[in-house]
């Protein structure tokens, strides 16, 4: 696994659903991406029985496994189209990556990994085979675990095994 990739681009929604709209910078609060849809502590997803913790605070995607589909598929998902906040290059399919584990970007920003992100119906209207193509490597669901700002170019440096979390 490459130790240090960058981000490639930066995206957020007020509303929840694909695309997320692509930013210069974003600015990283203690339940996620100001203004984004995903941000909040509570899981927005869970329709019935008692609330539970949002562990999807900031999604972070593979630019590499983009460019994979784009490849095989002939198709063209753009930067924001997989509902990620953050694509990132360099650093693999990102596969490797287990809970605990952490990204800083750009210096400020920590990320703690909680889990692997699963696939979205919605992402069909890309292609009708996306989910089952992507299933495993649809990227990292994160938690914050240092506020900051964001900028596309910025350094994205992975850090393994390093939770504070319970």
């Amino acid at each position: 696994m490459a130790d240090q990739g960058r981000v490639i681009s930066i995206s957020m929604s007020a509303t929840g659903g694909i695309p997320k709209y692509t930013q210069e910078s974003i600015a990283v609060g203690a339940e996620g991406v100001e203004g984004d849809h995903h941000a909040g502590p509570i899981n927005k997803h869970k329709k019935t029985g008692d609330p539970e913790p949002n562990h999807r605070q900031v999604t972070v995607v593979s630019e590499e496994v983009v460019q994979d589909l784009n490849a095989r598929l002939g198709i063209d998902i753009k930067p924001g189209d997989l509902a990620e906040n953050v694509l990132v290059g360099g650093l693999g399919d990102l596969t490797q990556f287990e809970a605990g584990d952490r990204l800083e970007l750009g210096g400020d920003v920590v990320l703690e990994v909680t889990g692997h992100n699963r696939p979205c119906d919605l992402i069909r209207k890309y292609h009708p085979d996306l989910v089952e193509e992507i299933a495993g490597k649809r990227g990292l669901a994160t938690v914050v675990a240092a506020t900051g700002t964001v900028r596309v170019g910025d350094a994205c440096i992975a850090i393994k095994g390093e939770s504070t979390s319970d």
